[in-house]
């Protein structure tokens, strides 16, 4: 049982690999930025100009504290 279990892992781990290698070689291979929020150490592919972050929920962090610093200031 424990050595199914291990060739599917493997098998998986294999497909990543794969993919990793196309991503980072292929078409899109100039696209991957790491995300601007402060603290998300995440990379994405960046498939507009004015995408900054990974997901929405950092975006809409980084909106806020900017929000909050600017409420703060006044």
């Amino acid at each position: 049982m424990a050595e199914v279990a291990a060739h599917e892992a493997a098998a998986a781990l294999s497909l990543l690999a794969e993919d990793a290698a196309d991503l980072l070689t292929g078409a899109e291979a100039g696209q991957p930025t790491e995300c601007a929020a402060r603290g998300c150490a995440r990379w994405f592919l960046r498939s507009h100009r004015a995408r900054r972050w990974c997901t929405t929920k950092c975006g809409n962090r980084v909106r806020a504290a900017r929000a909050y610093a600017a409420r703060k200031e006044r």
